[in-house]
């Protein structure tokens, strides 16, 4: 994973529920989405999930670490920040220009099928759901999707999956893993309904997704000890224990079968009927 700084000035914060990530400009000449060290274990959350979720095949803007120069950040433009949050690398996502953040202000877009037309890739978006009933990503959802979708060169949209700091129960698998309950998947939404309410091979859909997703896990399991190596040593993860936990919770056949379950019983519930 590369690691940049940034060149200029913090450009501002995004006013969210949770993390309020910045906007700098980095030496690559590019605008990252920078989260920091107020909440260090998210920091880990979002490249694990990030790593995973490259295995997944899922779409998500490129990541990077980033330094923050402290310097860069003006106190009296955002009092709310710390400079000692910055003392560690930071976490970083691509700002996509061509994106849009989708929420309830969208769902007329959808509702045509001109556009849905338009939408690459469409069985991401329950790919991503299946990825968030495994990593037990919580926040997720009707009231806060955390997707972007992106407008390629081509005029195509695609379904990008941001914001994993939830992943883990919130609980950075302090007490274990626990199932999503379904208000906790996309699953169980109008988005949902109207991109497979009415495809005829959503069964297949399911089962292609499912068979790869024992794949993907396989996968994400060899290379864990590869992952867990680019977790900066500042971000003081005691990485034995995380990896000990991540093991014994989202690799085991059971959790596996859960998810599955669990999957196929949302999809039926919220999709097929």
């Amino acid at each position: 994973m590369k690691i940049l700084q940034t060149i200029e000035g913090v450009h501002r914060i995004f006013d969210t529920q949770g993390s309020t990530p910045l906007l700098v400009t980095c030496n690559d000449l590019n605008d990252w989405v920078c989260k920091y060290d107020k909440f260090p274990k998210y920091l880990f959350n979002e490249l694990i999930a990030a790593e995973f979720a490259n295995v997944f095949e899922i779409k998500i803007p490129e990541t990077a670490l980033i330094k923050v120069k402290s310097e860069h950040i003006n106190l009296t433009k955002f009092p709310q920040l710390n400079l000692g949050w910055f003392d560690k690398v930071c976490f970083g996502s691509l700002y996509l220009d061509n994106s849009k953040e989708i929420d309830y202000t969208t769902m007329s877009m959808f509702e045509e099928k001109s556009f849905r037309d338009k939408i690459a890739d469409k069985n991401d978006f329950l790919k991503i759901a299946l990825f968030d009933i495994w990593m037990a990503n919580e926040d997720r959802n009707h009231n806060n999707f955390n997707l972007l979708l992106y407008v390629s060169p081509e005029k195509l949209n695609f379904f990008y999956a941001i914001d994993h700091v939830n992943i883990f129960n919130s609980s950075f698998l302090d007490y274990g893993i626990a199932e999503l309950t379904e208000d906790d998947s996309i699953i169980k939404t109008d988005l949902a309904k109207i991109l497979f309410g009415k495809n005829k091979k959503i069964n297949e859909i399911v089962d292609n997704l499912v068979e790869n997703f024992y794949l993907y896990t396989i996968e994400c399991e060899n290379k864990l000890d590869e992952i867990l190596s680019l977790v900066p040593e500042t971000w003081n993860i005691n990485i034995e224990q995380i990896r000990q936990r991540i093991i014994e919770n989202l690799f085991t056949d059971e959790w596996k079968r859960q998810c599955e379950t669990n999957f196929r019983e949302f999809v039926q519930s919220f999709i097929l009927n």
